[in-house]
């Protein structure tokens, strides 16, 4: 009900403002949503039980903003690439994650050995050590939200929290992407709707130029089959890339989500499991 809503009283008459249609290949647009439209998930309405079935996807691919400051700045791809894959089973003290095996292995299927850099069971000293030569950081572990101090917010690795506040501190000269395949790293706090104050966010404001999150819990299994055809679709060879250079696009990081969210639909799961993964900044 809440999708289709959307689509009627929001949606539809943004499309029909700037005339678009349905396409195979969409172009992106950003949304940059005030007060409790933050809580909804606006890349997903649409009518999927009418006659003729509407939805954003068929339109656009969505990208998400926290204010439009963020998608002033300048993006510099580096020469240098390197990829850190963090995976956390068996945090202490939280539910075991055991997908996020087999998401790594899943990964490693697409990303270049030489490209990669491996955690599991990681610590955060580790961790920081290695963010300042990291292009994109892939975290597969629990997320923990601080909602009156953001820079408390952290991901939980197994010796202890990886806050904000100490990623902020390292130099992110090399950062252009950070998955956060964990719950609700893009839920804000419902008294403060009108303050970007998540995980994702603060990430963005710590220098990286996107990231993928989730507006609420997901399923663990649904981690390794979105990350694989994420970077399946990101690591796709194109035409001029030359043997042993290539460096996947990452501002193609939207579209890679949008392809993968895609075939998680087309194995006919719940609403629920696929509308809260988002992409967040450019």
């Amino acid at each position: 009900m809440v999708l289709g809503v959307l689509w009627q009283s929001v949606v539809r008459c943004v499309f029909h403002s700037l005339g678009l249609e349905k396409s195979d290949t969409p172009p992106n647009l950003w949304w940059c949503p005030t007060g409790p439209f933050t809580f909804l998930p606006i890349h997903a309405a649409g009518l999927y039980n009418a006659e003729e079935p509407q939805c954003v996807s068929d339109y656009v691919v969505s990208l998400y903003t926290p204010t439009i400051t963020t998608l002033l700045s300048n993006v510099c791809i580096s020469d240098s690439f390197k990829m850190m894959v963090v995976i956390e089973p068996n945090t202490p003290g939280q539910s075991g994650l055991p997908y996020t095996v087999d998401e790594l292995q899943r990964i490693e299927r697409h990303v270049p050995e030489k490209d990669l850099i491996k955690f599991q069971s990681a610590n955060v000293e580790e961790v920081l050590s290695h963010l300042p030569n990291t292009s994109i950081a892939h975290f597969a572990c629990h997320g923990q939200q601080h909602p009156e101090n953001p820079l408390e917010s952290a991901l939980l690795l197994y010796d202890g929290p990886l806050k904000v506040s100490q990623i902020m501190q390292q130099p992110t000269h090399n950062a252009q992407l950070a998955f956060l395949c964990a719950c609700q790293t893009a839920m804000g706090d419902k008294t403060l709707s009108d303050e970007a104050i998540h995980l994702a966010s603060a990430l963005l404001f710590a220098g990286f130029r996107g990231v993928v999150a989730t507006m609420w819990s997901i399923s663990d299994e649904d981690g390794p089959k979105v990350a694989e055809a994420f970077y399946e679709y990101l690591y796709r060879k194109k035409p001029s890339a030359v043997a042993g250079m290539f460096q996947p696009d990452t501002r193609e990081a939207a579209r890679a989500l949008h392809v993968a969210i895609d075939k998680l639909r087309s194995e006919g799961v719940s609403f629920k499991r696929w509308v809260p993964f988002i992409h967040m900044g450019r």
